[in-house]
């Protein structure tokens, strides 16, 4: 991946003026040209050909945010040697404005500009990218290429269409959903993309791997898999039965949408021996996802996480954002963004619909859906419940709402469940959250926004009253939602349930401890009666295990360890209690908790509760 520089550098790439121009388009293109042949010190040089330049001075930036990440990225960081060049070669005068802008002078005689692209996946600089979301730069082997790392727009200049053209190594082959000119692949070395905007350019990543690809069509959708794998432990075909019977679960249950007739996943599969990443997933794009896993899971573990938990949920936005938006989305601003109110529908429909779809296709039985969604109201109290959903969303670049992003994928999925059952209740089981994504697609679609302020209104117009109450409560307002009173309108029921309980563990594998802001352990307010037993209370801060010191480092092993502890050996916490250091001893006990299980009712199947549930979980 390192420092190998090939002097043989093609005119097409370097010389003035001379990217290969591929469109008619009577708006002026931006052409961009990338040449991955050459690497040098891990970067590659990009070259932008805005054409004729009206303004006296000119900006252009790189993103410092993308849309589906909701935290600052600043992909300005990784470009270097920014230089422009007027017509007769000469260098003009370039002023960096901040990390992502760069300002022109006498931009009308400006020909071209060039810069270095580095790589995120192996940087050693502090930066907030997400490794989905990230660049990387393997000479001859991958180039993981999410564009907003390499390819900026001109201020004011965001709707110009782009050509793009890369060279790259022969045997290695693209996957994307851009628009590819080199159709044919007779000429591997050379291909041309175009977009109709900057957005489109952004929002359609592109990954460079030998191949290693599986491509099929099921319901409508042409679906190419594209993995790589650096040391070749895994097949694109391994993965295509698992892909192929999810993907036909979802195109069943979205019937009648107006989605997308392509979807490419680009998958890199990480070696942890050489990045240390504790942190990975997938980030959706317009019609494909980049997806990043350990190369060291089997190939069951990436059946179940990566198909049939990330990708299966960014498969689902192809529906929202991508056919029902908001301005705010629609026409991004990719350094000054303003954020919209509406994750609830963003991520939590679409974390929604990546588990209903699956009792609904009868993938999973109704118990194994009810205690998903047991899992997220338990995660979903370790956020603030209490706070305004649609704000958080509004302001979630702002530190005090960033830290609940991730309660989006937990309350914003229940919100959705929520108003699922309310609709359908409302309608006598006929009208569901999908009926009204549905409509909402048809009513606005790709290519036209909705007004972030209006949606909610008019959701509830085409719906019902009660609609707009639950809004101001718990979406708009803080009042948290009564669960319980949901589930018993569709048979399940909370019954209290008595199991085995460790230290720190139940059987359940739910903790008895949590971690506060400066990172000290303490004991939550579950009740246990081997806790009890020793005098452990709520709130109290662990410091010591049998005279070993704890903290966030070396409590995963102690809690393995304190499940082999055997019964009547001699036990010792330390605590910190109102700022008192108190020793806590006792033997080892085996002991309960109690918990609370959703369960589903045995109903006959003329009751109206059964009846309701059944056109929840089962309808279309």
């Amino acid at each position: 991946m390192r420092k190998i520089f090939i002097t043989m550098i093609t005119i097409a790439f370097l010389g003035s003026c001379t990217t290969l121009k591929v469109n008619s388009n009577k708006k002026k293109l931006i052409e961009v040209a990338i040449n991955l042949n050459t690497v040098v010190d891990d970067k590659v040089q990009v070259e932008v050909n805005p054409k004729k330049i009206k303004e006296n001075t000119i900006v252009y930036q790189i993103p410092a945010i993308v849309p589906g990440t909701y935290a600052i990225s600043d992909y300005g960081k990784f470009i270097s040697d920014f230089k422009a060049f007027d017509y007769k070669g000469v260098e003009m005068t370039v002023t960096k404005l901040d990390t992502n802008s760069w300002q022109i002078e006498n931009a009308k005689k400006m020909d071209k500009i060039t810069y270095w692209v580095d790589d995120t996946f192996d940087s050693e600089k502090e930066h907030g990218i997400y490794v989905m979301s990230g660049t990387n730069i393997e000479e001859g082997k991958n180039f993981f290429l999410n564009l907003p790392g390499f390819v900026g727009y001109f201020k004011g200049k965001k709707e110009s269409p782009y050509t793009l053209s890369i060279m790259h190594p022969s045997d290695l082959y693209e996957t994307s959903s851009l628009i590819n000119k080199n159709t044919t692949k007779e000429d591997n070395t050379l291909d041309i993309f175009y977009a109709n905007r900057y957005d489109e350019i952004s929002d359609n990543p592109i990954m460079y791997a030998p191949l290693n690809t599986v491509n099929f069509t099921v319901g409508g959708v042409a679906v190419s898999l594209a993995v790589y794998s650096p040391n070749s432990k895994h097949a694109a075909s391994d993965m295509e039965e698992a892909l192929k019977k999810m993907v036909l679960a979802q195109t069943n249950f979205l019937e009648g949408f107006k989605t997308t007739n392509e979807y490419n996943i680009l998958v890199y599969l990480f070696d942890p021996e050489i990045y240390k990443w504790n942190s990975f997933g997938a980030l959706e794009h317009l019609s494909s996802t980049t997806v990043v896993f350990p190369e060291t899971y089997s190939k069951e573990e990436l059946a179940k996480g990566m198909i049939n938990g990330t990708i299966s949920h960014e498969f689902f936005h192809i529906v929202t954002p991508l056919s029902v938006h908001s301005e705010e989305i629609h026409s991004f601003d990719f350094n000054e963004p303003n954020m919209s109110k509406h994750l609830w529908m963003y991520e939590g429909v679409t974390e929604y619909f990546a588990n209903l779809f699956q009792v609904n296709q009868d993938l999973i039985t109704e118990q194994q859906f009810i205690d998903e969604m047991k899992g997220k109201i338990a995660s979903s109290l370790q956020y603030n419940d209490t706070m305004s959903f649609t704000k958080m969303s509004k302001n979630i670049l702002e530190d005090a709402y960033a830290k609940n992003y991730g309660n989006v994928y937990q309350k914003g999925a229940l919100i959705g469940m929520s108003l699922d059952i309310l609709l359908r209740e409302e309608s006598k089981g006929v009208y569901g959250i999908r009926n009204l994504m549905k409509d909402l697609s048809n009513r606005y679609g790709q290519y036209k926004p909705f007004k972030d302020d209006e949606i909610l209104d008019e959701i509830v117009s085409m719906t019902y009253p009660s609609v707009a109450v639950f809004f101001d409560n718990h979406l708009t307002g803080n009042v948290p939602i009564n669960y319980s009173e949901l589930f018993d309108k569709v048979g399940v029921a909370n019954k209290s349930k008595t199991i085995d309980a460790s230290y720190f563990l139940d059987s359940s594998n739910q903790l008895f401890i949590s971690a506060n802001s400066k990172e000290e352990i303490f004991f939550v307010g579950r009740k246990n009666t081997a806790l009890t037993n020793l005098g452990v209370k709520t709130g109290d801060i662990l410091i010591a295990v049998n005279g070993e010191k704890i903290d966030l480092k070396n409590i995963r092993p102690t809690i393995g360890q304190s499940m082999q502890w055997e019964e009547d050996s001699p036990l010792v916490f330390e605590v910190m209690r109102n700022g008192e250091t108190l020793k806590l001893e006792g033997k080892v006990m085996k002991g309960t908790t109690e918990v609370e299980e959703l369960v589903i009712e045995e109903l006959l199947e003329s009751d109206p509760k059964k009846i309701l549930r059944t056109a929840w979980l089962k309808a279309l």
